[in-house]
């Protein structure tokens, strides 16, 4: 194999090529320290910490496992990367904030783990919203990471350099988090699959808490296949073939009430499979109603924090009241750090409002006879760096607790990628992960 082959390659690809001894875990991961140094400073800004000596050294080991017939692993010898607010034992843990390039983790969160079980090679961090607390990239510590596919449009977030790494040909595997929003966005945005799974389905232990009832973990990846494989291995579960036909919602509120070219390719992206439109004018407004990151972002942060001895300061008003943030974070992280919280009389409610909703979803898949709906996961295109991005439609599945999957639906006239999303029920993801085959073999690689 040789490094071109290696910027655009699957797992599959990589581990046929380590298996018949064409490349090594070594080779890989030097290419990926290669595309890293060639492109990263220079056009995408998609790396906050980089361990190359760590990395050469765990991918020597590799080698010299599979060489001796040990066990080796589903990710052996792959080079993944992992988002700046999950704790790798003896890194940052920074989650793109100035003020917390000092909170080295004392241990890896099991997800990291899991991965390190497996054989994968950890190489580095992902630059990401700060804080997680947006879906543009805006970061104190790295500043903004660029669209993989138009340099100076926003790459989404806030996993934005888990997608970018992906890709930009950094690495076939990276894991970013999502509490609304924050794997598809950048998934569609870069023209990647990207999945969130039912709540509770990963373990969100060892990352830094936006919203503990929202959080989760989630693979970025190449295609599919790739991302069937990193979800198997993420969630220790194996996904068979569902038998059943995939039947499609088009939710029409979902979609710009404009034609427009995002309208336009989802549409022509599922054709095939025979969408039916189907209508629900309140869920938007329900979902906004049911989310409950303002209520829990404060009282999470501070517990994470309080053991935390490096960090400069320990909760949320001391991190706004500092201003050692990006301007971007200027109104979020003022007003959360106001908020009342959990210990309001509120938050109960908003609880039951996520739990109600949840049943309304249920209620109409089976009335509307659907068991996926779709609609485009941004309604609008990425702003500029530096603006600010409008119409997600990602919050439902994160305030239901439902799946979700943002798959490549094609390109734009401008250049940029446009994603689709698919929402199942609650442990649908079979059905999702059968859906983004499907679907990719329908409409080819973007």
């Amino acid at each position: 194999m040789q490094y071109t082959d290696y910027l655009a390659a699957s797992l599959s690809e990589l581990q046929q090529a380590l298996a018949e001894k064409t490349v090594t875990a070594v080779e890989l991961a030097e290419f990926a320290l290669r595309r890293i140094t060639e492109a990263d400073k220079s056009r995408y800004n998609a790396i906050t910490w980089l361990f190359a000596d760590e990395a050469l050294a765990a991918a020597q080991e590799s080698d010299r496992r599979r060489q001796h017939g040990g066990h080796t692993g589903r990710l052996a010898g792959i080079p993944v990367l992992i988002k700046d607010n999950i704790e790798v034992k003896g890194w940052p843990t920074s989650a793109g904030s100035v003020v917390l390039r000092e909170v080295i983790a004392i241990q890896d969160a099991p997800l990291v783990q899991t991965l390190r079980n497996e054989g994968a090679i950890l190489i580095g961090k992902t630059a990401m919203h700060e804080l997680a607390a947006g879906i543009t990239g805006a970061s104190s510590l790295s500043g903004f990471t660029h669209n993989a596919w138009v340099e100076g449009l926003s790459p989404g977030g806030s996993s934005s350099g888990s997608a970018v790494a992906v890709a930009a040909g950094y690495v076939p595997l990276a894991i970013g988090t999502d509490t609304a929003g924050s794997v598809r966005i950048p998934a569609a945005f870069n023209g990647l699959p990207g999945l969130r799974m039912t709540r509770g389905a990963l373990s969100t232990q060892g990352i830094v808490p936006l919203s503990p009832t929202q959080d989760i973990p989630g693979p970025l990846a190449r295609s599919a296949q790739d991302l069937r494989l990193a979800t198997e291995i993420l969630s220790g579960k194996v996904f068979a073939e569902p038998n059943e036909p995939l039947r499609i919602g088009f939710w029409q509120e979902g979609f710009a009430p404009q034609e427009t070219e995002i309208n336009q390719c989802v549409r022509k992206a599922l054709a095939p499979f025979m969408p039916q439109d189907v209508s629900w004018p309140q869920l938007a407004s329900l979902a906004a109603e049911a989310n409950i990151i303002a209520w829990e972002f404060a009282d999470a942060l501070a517990g994470w924090l309080a053991d935390k001895p490096q960090a400069k300061y320990h909760t949320l008003p001391e991190i706004a009241a500092s201003g050692r943030y990006h301007p971007q974070l200027e109104t979020v992280l003022k007003t959360r750090a106001q908020h009342p919280g959990t210990d309001s009389d509120s938050y109960p409610q908003v609880q039951q409002r996520q739990e109600a909703l949840y049943q309304q979803l249920e209620q109409f898949f089976t009335h509307q006879q659907i068991n996926l709906l779709a609609f485009p996961v941004v309604r609008h295109p990425p702003v500029r760096l530096g603006e600010h991005q409008e119409g997600s439609n990602a919050l439902i599945s994160a305030v239901t607790g439902a799946p979700a999957i943002s798959l490549p639906a094609g390109l734009s006239t401008g250049g940029y990628p446009i994603g689709v999303e698919l929402l199942a029920l609650r442990g649908r993801e079979d059905l999702l992960l059968q859906a983004a085959e499907e679907i990719e073999r329908a409409t080819g690689h973007i």
